[in-house]
């Protein structure tokens, strides 16, 4: 399934780059193609100046030639008051600017053929322009609607896998607890409260063998010692009676003690009313740390700091060990290392979260976040 998320994954992220290389290459002949209307507008332009220049130079050479003519005409009809070579010289003149009246004439036709070729071309380049802008335009927005959409997809269907497969483990997870529980009852205060019966049933109790009433005395403490530490592991008492802090001073301070790592519970702000599922949470979650750095993380030293700000609780659990790398929380569930996914899932479910890093300078640090209100009210 994980190679399916994978592929997934990739494909998505194939099909963006894709799209991507298409706006480029769109943005590319944008660019070229508003080039080209740039050149083509100071082509026009220049074509239309040649042409109007042309128009009045054909108007220019008419009056010359217009005036040849009069001047030919008038000639022809004295033809004894001019001598021949007068005659000879209105003819080639007139003959002269018919000739370039006609050429500029020819000009200006094909100035204005060209000139009205490259508006029709400037406007068709124009629209061209702005229908490839458009389609820039388009792709930007289909390229953010896809990222939007289906950029986290492959994430979301893991961390669905994800919490069908935590589903799983935590059924197995509560069934192993309830064995557990059961083991340690029946090793444990079970165990002692039959030997004690035992004794007292085999040695008749008199009132002067303080040696006998010591020993079930002691074997009676013992009983209710261990069944006050199974009461505290399920649930905190003083996680009621006091709140969350000395709950986790009283516990850190029992696991420092069979641990053999220091830890030092630090308060910074004022400590607001919780719920008991926040309570229960934070202190699981800090429970569960302390279990997997006394199993991974070599450390001797642990610092576990609680900030109340104003409208959020976090939660620091740092220690000095070998570190933990990139978090992998569907290698971890996989593996059946469940604890921190479960409580990073309550966290979730109270809109807070858990994030697991390496600390500076060495070490790992989990952090947890909650949103809290003043005044203990939701």
């Amino acid at each position: 399934m994980a190679y399916h998320v994978a592929a997934l994954q990739a494909a998505i992220e194939k099909t963006l780059n894709a799209i991507e290389d298409g706006e480029q290459q769109v943005e590319k002949i944008v660019a070229r193609t508003w080039q080209e209307v740039q050149e083509l507008e100071q082509e026009y332009e220049s074509v239309k100046q040649e042409c109007t220049d042309a128009i009045n130079r054909v108007e220019e050479t008419e009056r010359h030639s217009r005036r040849a003519r009069e001047q030919l005409v008038q000639v022809n009809r004295g033809i004894y008051q001019y001598t021949h070579g007068e005659m000879k010289d209105a003819y080639e003149k007139a003959q002269a600017l018919q000739m370039e009246l006609g050429q500029w004439r020819e000009r200006e036709a094909q100035l204005r053929r060209r000139r009205d070729e490259l508006a029709r071309r400037l406007k068709s380049l124009r629209i061209s322009a702005h229908e490839a802008e458009t389609l820039m335009v388009k792709f930007g927005h289909v390229t953010d609607y896809l990222t939007e959409q289906f950029g986290g997809l492959a994430n979301t269907l893991q961390t669905a896998q994800t919490e069908s497969l935590v589903g799983l483990q935590v059924m197995q997870m509560q069934e192993d607890e309830r064995r557990v529980l059961a083991q340690r009852l029946h090793d444990g205060p079970m165990q002692s409260l039959a030997g004690t019966a035992m004794r007292v049933q085999v040695v008749p109790v008199a009132d002067d063998n303080e040696e006998l009433k010591e020993d079930i005395r002691l074997r009676l403490n013992s009983v209710i010692a261990n069944i006050r530490q199974i009461v505290f592991d399920l649930r905190p008492p003083l996680l009621d009676d006091l709140g969350l802090i000395p709950a986790l001073k009283r516990y850190t301070q029992q696991w420092a003690e069979w641990s053999d790592v220091t830890v030092h519970v630090h308060l910074i702000g004022v400590e607001t009313v919780l719920r008991p599922t926040e309570k229960m949470t934070i202190f699981r979650t800090v429970q569960e740390t302390l279990k997997n750095t006394l199993a991974h993380a070599q450390a001797s030293q642990v610092d576990i700091s609680l900030t109340y700000g104003v409208d959020r609780l976090k939660v620091e659990v740092v220690d000095n060990g070998i570190g933990i790398g990139e978090s992998q929380w569907y290698e971890w569930v996989e593996n059946g290392k469940l604890g921190l996914t479960v409580s990073r899932q309550r966290l979730g479910l109270l809109n807070g979260s858990l994030e697991v890093m390496n600390a500076l300078p060495k070490g790992t640090k989990v952090v947890m976040e909650l949103p809290i209100l003043r005044g203990g009210s939701k």
